[in-house]
């Protein structure tokens, strides 16, 4: 059979056609790092685990609300601020006080606003400590985690770690919120070196002219003092509740602790109240060991009590028990 040839000319040009589709269809192909490739290959859920187990959720959330001031703190700490709607106003720390401007208000802790939630249309809701019961009226509105802090040295650290990595994988963070938790742990060990030739410290609540301390407890508000920070306790935890073991002047005296760490929390909630200064300015408190040393640290209470286990917050208790130690 004879096959007919097609001039040399119109072959060059239906091969020149053919290589330039070809460059066309490669030039507009996605390569493996380039942003279409990118968003083809990100992950359409994520799965954190929470205080209630594994939770399944849509991924790179970017409206969120937070019922948690610890978590709000970590989020401004990583710089995803921007991220959040709408908060609880009512009782925010003063360093956080912007996001009182830039969000809705959502109501209180333990009275949210749902309206004001589902208004806010999120993408994700954050709920924790105080507001930890609302979690089954949240999840009728949207997505919600609960990124409870407990208390306890062990069991605070572990739920510490446990909300640092979700956060890092609701962020889309390549790990920023574990380093910080780890930095923060790493900073707690060097101070307990310090603590253990600093004496006997005891911390103490004021709050409507009463007077509460927290000894070291497995249950214990603010055992990671003692657990962490390993300042030797100058008493025990007798009777565990949220505000600890109310105490007497003359109880401060006798146990005469070398150190003294002091939360205001009227102070921190706004009420109304003699301060924490003005109820230890007695003889009796003004006799112990750590008065004459001047070793009372009257800390920043909103970081120890209303936005506790922000990363803000810890970097703040660090130093206030590190510069006590070395005293």
């Amino acid at each position: 059979m004879t096959v007919a040839r097609l001039p040399r000319a119109l072959v060059l040009a239906v091969a020149a056609l053919g290589l330039s589709a070809c460059a066309g269809a490669a030039a507009t192909e996605p390569t493996a790092s380039s942003p279409a490739a990118e968003a083809a290959s990100a992950p359409t859920e994520i799965t954190v685990t929470t205080a209630t187990g594994d939770v399944t959720l849509p991924a790179d959330p970017q409206r969120i609300v937070v019922f948690e001031h610890g978590i709000l703190d970590t989020i401004d700490a990583l710089g995803e601020g921007d991220r959040v709607v709408a908060i609880p106003h009512q009782g925010i720390p003063d360093y956080l006080a912007g996001y009182a401007e830039s969000t809705e208000n959502a109501g209180t802790l333990f009275e949210p606003d749902y309206e004001a939630v589902n208004a806010a249309e999120p993408d994700l809701i954050i709920v924790g400590g105080r507001s930890s019961a609302t979690l089954e009226e949240m999840e009728q509105i949207a997505p919600t985690v609960d990124l409870s802090f407990e208390w306890g040295t062990d069991a605070f650290l572990a739920t510490l770690e446990r909300n640092a990595e979700a956060l890092d994988t609701i962020l889309g963070l390549e790990g920023a919120a574990t380093a910080a938790v780890a930095g923060f742990e790493a900073d707690a060990a060097a101070i307990a070196e310090d603590a253990a030739s600093a004496g006997t410290g005891l911390v103490v609540l004021t709050t409507g002219g009463k007077i509460n301390a927290f000894g070291p407890s497995e249950e214990g508000r603010f055992d990671f003092v003692y657990g962490l920070f390993g300042i030797t306790p100058a008493a025990e935890q007798v009777a565990i509740d949220s505000h600890g073991d109310a105490i007497s002047y003359e109880f401060l005296a006798e146990t005469d602790a070398d150190m003294l760490i002091v939360l205001d929390r009227d102070a921190a909630i706004g009420a109304e109240g003699e301060s924490a200064q003005a109820l230890l300015d007695n003889a009796l408190v003004n006799g112990t060991s750590a008065a004459q040393n001047d070793a009372i640290a009257y800390v920043d209470t909103q970081k120890w009590y209303l936005a506790f286990g922000g990363l803000t917050a810890l970097d703040g208790i660090s130093e206030e028990i590190g510069a006590l130690v070395a005293s």
